[in-house]
């Protein structure tokens, strides 16, 4: 339980999913920043937090994207008007900046493109006065080391969890995913865990 400690998550989908790793681990102390850029899951993602813990949780949504620029960029993501019933319970969560990212999951999933505004780690961290951080956490289906490599780490979360699987493109783990571990182990991370993929490093 992360009871009284500060999360990031980027690319937090709409919460409330068998795959998330923070949601059912939180409290109402629990200090939360979400970042989801896909509009439909960002209202989804409201609802399922203050269906749970009310307005009085603490609580920043951010309807935005995180890269490593601040501006705009084009994403290809599933569109509302699938039938989700019909398709794996992930099928929703396949939104990337690269535009055969989804249908290389899913050949016939109806994706819309859409453009979104951009942030970066060094400025969420500096617009909201953070001092610490207990997990930095991201999932963006191909973007994480773009989004981690960007990161100054003048603030260290105590766990860096991101998702692997497509690094270095659809399905592909290779020379970005060597590199990005190597930067965190010379901060003084440690590797901790490694599924088929997600990466977890803390610091030692």
């Amino acid at each position: 339980m992360y009871k009284n400690k500060t999360i990031i998550q980027i690319g937090s989908h709409e919460g409330f999913t068998s795959n998330d790793p923070i949601f059912s681990e939180v409290d109402s102390t629990t200090r939360l920043i979400l970042v989801e850029p896909v509009p439909y899951l960002f209202s989804r993602l409201k609802k399922n937090y203050k269906d749970r813990f009310g307005d009085d949780a603490n609580i920043i949504f951010i309807n935005k994207a995180v890269s490593d620029f601040t501006g705009e960029i084009e994403m290809t993501v599933p569109s509302e008007n699938n039938d989700f019933s019909r398709l794996p319970f992930w099928a929703s969560q396949l939104g990337s900046i690269n535009s055969n990212h989804a249908t290389g999951h899913i050949p016939n999933l109806n994706v819309q493109k859409i453009i979104v505004k951009t942030t970066t780690v060094n400025e969420i961290v500096r617009e909201y006065g953070m001092s610490e951080i207990e997990l930095l956490h991201t999932d963006t289906e191909g973007h994480d080391y773009n989004i981690l490599s960007a990161y100054d780490f003048k603030i260290k979360p105590r766990r860096v969890m991101f998702e692997h699987k497509h690094i270095d493109g659809l399905f592909c783990v290779g020379p970005k995913y060597m590199e990005l571990s190597n930067r965190l182990t010379s901060l003084g991370y440690k590797k901790v865990h490694q599924d088929m993929e997600d990466t977890i490093f803390e610091l030692q």
